[in-house]
């Protein structure tokens, strides 16, 4: 395992890190069992850093992490995040008042068990939440009271990503900021991390494979069976992403390692992050994209191919992103 420092901050975490949202229903369905012996398994395999959210399993996802780790719990780096009520509503809502983020955070900690965690993030805000003080203010008060060593924002899945990450990145208490970036979705993740890097912000990057079309574990026609949060990506989405891959496949295919595996490698040449969130429901899954650590890089010329035929056609479909 390789290990960078995350921004500015003092932490220092694996190149590959776990999104915990993978055993949490959001992935298909994974027993407690097994969720416990992935994520053992990720500690065992140099994994360090673990990316979950209050709202992923109504709590069980931070629940899980203490049942996998109890008293080595302070051993690992957690982020987590709030700004979604799902404690008064059946269905999750956002909500950013103070009152309610602070609700929040305890009770992350108290299913932690922790006193604190060490990266904070607010969980897709709204381009208005960004422009609001009483926010910031309250992250810099988690601060203080110790509940949070570093704090950020995961962006998404608003429209204008672009537009959150530099309003976002005008806060001092942006530590890092969170996005998706892959082979398929490029834009603006490579403006943000352009930005990011000028300013000292740890850059983490979610969804590598994006929902499977990368490594390979769905097919064309699949993503009409999708139940999970993946069918709520854009209409047309899906077939835009298959045409494009398959004619970056005879560029990829001849070169060492897996489909997975050359995907990862992609994003560390393409933006060098510091972490890349990993979604793996099962211990075989992992394992695969574990070994994109000892894949040789993809030549540059090859790099330089797949970012022109991705721009082409998304500037042909810009209704894709945009």
């Amino acid at each position: 395992m390789r290990y960078r420092r995350l921004g500015k901050t003092d932490l220092k975490v694996s190149i590959l890190s776990y999104g915990v949202y993978s055993i949490t229903g959001m992935y298909g369905n994974v027993s407690k069992s097994d969720a416990v012996k992935i994520l053992k398994r990720c500690y065992e395999e140099g994994i360090n850093f673990f990316d979950t959210a209050d709202m992923y399993g109504k709590g069980y996802g931070e629940e899980i992490l203490f049942e996998a780790f109890k008293e080595d719990i302070n051993d690992i780096v957690i982020a987590t995040k709030i700004g979604y009520d799902f404690y008064n509503s059946e269905r999750p809502v956002r909500r950013f008042d103070p009152e309610y983020l602070r609700y929040a955070l305890d009770k992350s900690l108290e299913r932690l068990k922790r006193s604190y965690v060490d990266l904070l993030y607010i969980h897709n805000p709204s381009i208005e939440v960004l422009k609001r003080y009483d926010v910031w203010e309250l992250l810099e008060e988690f601060k203080e009271e110790g509940k949070a060593l570093y704090t950020g924002v995961a962006l998404g899945p608003e429209v204008n990503i672009l537009e959150h990450a530099k309003l976002s990145m005008t806060r001092e208490n942006t530590d890092v900021v969170q996005f998706v970036f892959n082979m398929l979705e490029e834009y603006p993740g490579r403006i943000v991390s352009e930005i990011a890097k000028e300013k000292g912000v740890g850059v983490v990057v979610r969804v590598p494979h994006a929902g499977g079309v990368l490594d390979e574990t769905i097919k064309p026609g699949f993503e009409k069976k999708i139940s999970d949060h993946r069918s709520l990506r854009r209409r047309g989405w899906y077939e835009w992403a298959f045409k494009v891959y398959n004619l970056m496949k005879p560029y990829l295919d001849d070169l060492p390692g897996t489909p997975g595996q050359k995907a990862l490698k992609f994003i560390e040449q393409s933006i060098e992050p510091d972490s890349i969130v990993l979604i793996a429901n099962s211990i075989e899954r992992l394992d695969d994209y574990l070994g994109y650590l000892s894949i040789p890089d993809i030549p540059r010329n090859v790099i330089d191919k797949l970012v022109s035929i991705h721009d082409t056609y998304l500037r042909e479909n810009p209704e894709i992103i945009l």
